[in-house]
């Protein structure tokens, strides 16, 4: 897929358009063709009907159809906006598939391949909006936040790691569904503050084997997706569960579920530790590497996200304070930051991006805090990617 192709809702085709990729098979729609350019209001109605979002070439589209869409996705807050809007699809169709689970106990596969599509898709084209979001405008659904989470960790390592588009695809649907098991844990478990019984442990333990079954009675849900779903709570040294396995008897796509969720939950504010900063958490889990992790994909999930991964709250040399909000791949340890904070406490009266590592460095990374106010209106500076 072209790297400069833009994501829209079916709703917003216009003649002029020339759709490249859709949100699911060609096979799927009446349409011959793996691509075309959009003449008539009856292509554009059966579109609408067949797709909830698809993928529009602006080179091959005439120029007047798609000028407001070139410039939107050329603005830094058009990227963040798109980035989101798809997010936000991604976690609508999983929320479908959990209300499936809970109510008939069965998975519907295919939508959320289609929203894993987008997913992998999202995260190639804009990373650092991706990472920004989650940590600073993720949903606040826990459970809806953490698959999102997972997934998307999951697919920076498997870039990382050079998978190609399809096993992307089993990766992130891995990653959305590796706690779809916990529809069958009761809910007072799952929001009680305090610390958990051994029955209640047990409950929530479940959650492995009550997830593998449903996705052996659904269709289509692949090797991988089984492997990431049963064995990441998996640890190295046989601490792990559900079958106690040991170093490379844990699957590879396992292994790297088990750091993205791990990661993940690390970040988060959970009912027995509070959040820690992704670089914070960066470390924990090169700390456990041939413990618990394996030590190679850990080295590869941190060149993956950066040392001070985007949505990371730093303080500079100068005392002042920001937000890691895009990374350098050549210098893991120089990412951009947003300035959110001067040095006397004050707040910057314009948006100011400073490069880590010229004339500031990264002095410290600092623990979560609720971003500032006028975050919005900050954002703006920011060249999304």
């Amino acid at each position: 897929m072209a790297d400069k192709l833009i994501i829209i809702a079916s709703e917003r085709l216009e003649p002029g358009m020339y759709v490249a990729e859709l949100d699911r098979s060609w096979l799927e729609t009446p349409f011959a063709e793996t691509g075309m350019l959009l003449t008539n209001e009856a292509q554009i109605e059966t579109l609408r009907r067949c797709c909830d979002y698809v993928y529009v070439d602006p080179e091959r589209s005439d120029a007047a159809a798609v000028t407001g869409l070139q410039t939107k996705a050329a603005n830094g807050n058009g990227r963040l906006a798109q980035s989101r809007a798809a997010l936000d699809k991604v976690a609508e169709r999983l929320a479908a598939a959990v209300r499936l689970a809970r109510r008939q106990g069965r998975l519907d596969i295919g939508p959320l391949k289609r929203a894993a599509e987008l997913l992998v898709h999202t995260v190639i084209d804009s990373r650092d909006a991706c990472l920004w979001i989650l940590q600073l405008h993720a949903p606040p659904q826990l459970l809806y936040r953490r698959a999102l989470g997972t997934a998307i960790y999951a697919v920076l390592l498997g870039l990382e790691l050079g998978l190609k588009r399809r096993e992307l695809r089993e990766v992130a649907i891995g990653g959305l569904l590796l706690d779809i098991g916990k529809t069958a844990v009761p809910v007072p478990i799952l929001a009680k503050p305090e610390a958990l019984n051994e029955i209640e442990r047990h409950f929530v333990r479940r959650h492995v084997p009550q997830a593998i079954r449903l996705l052996r009675r659904a269709e289509r849900a692949g090797a991988r997706v089984l492997e990431m779903v049963q064995g990441h709570h998996e640890r190295l040294d046989g601490s792990g569960y559900p079958r106690q396995l040991r170093g490379t008897e844990i699957p590879l796509y396992a292994r790297m579920a088990a750091i993205a969720d791990s990661f993940d939950a690390l970040t988060l504010d959970r009912r027995y530790a509070p959040a820690i900063s992704p670089h914070d958490s960066l470390r924990l889990l090169n700390g456990q590497r041939d413990r618990a992790y394996d030590a190679a994909l850990v080295r590869e999930f941190i060149h993956a996200l950066g040392v001070y991964p985007t949505g990371t709250r730093v303080q500079l040399t100068d005392g002042s304070r920001g937000l890691v909000c895009r990374q350098d791949p050549d210098w893991p340890l120089r990412p951009q930051v947003l300035v959110t904070e001067l040095a006397d406490g004050g707040r910057p009266e314009h948006a100011i991006v400073v490069d880590a590592g010229m004339r500031q460095r990264i002095a410290a990374a600092l623990p979560p805090a609720p971003p500032p106010p006028e975050l919005g209106q900050l954002e703006s500076a920011i060249a999304w990617h």
